[in-house]
């Protein structure tokens, strides 16, 4: 029986960030793996309820990070996305 703290496809991860292509994007992606490997396995706190695959979370992330024109509107504060679409 595995720990619930488990990161999987860790390596596979760090190769996937190796090939990003964007270094703004790369960069993002990289910052939110290290801060999730330091709040598991350094900080030990608030630790997930289940095994996290680690491939498919940077791979996910890049996509979202990608959306360069998307963030910086939604960093100034504009509500991006069809989900903030007021229904009239």
């Amino acid at each position: 029986m595995s720990t619930p703290d488990r990161l999987l496809n860790c390596d596979e991860a760090i190769r996937f960030i190796e090939q990003i292509q964007d270094p703004v994007t790369k960069n993002l992606v990289n910052m939110a793996f290290v801060h999730l490997v330091k709040k598991v396995h350094l900080e030990k706190r608030d630790l997930p309820g289940t095994d996290l695959d680690m491939l498919f979370l940077v791979s996910s992330l890049k996509d979202f990070f990608a959306e360069h024109e998307v963030l910086a509107r939604t960093l100034e504060g504009e509500k991006v996305g069809a989900w903030f679409e007021e229904n009239t």
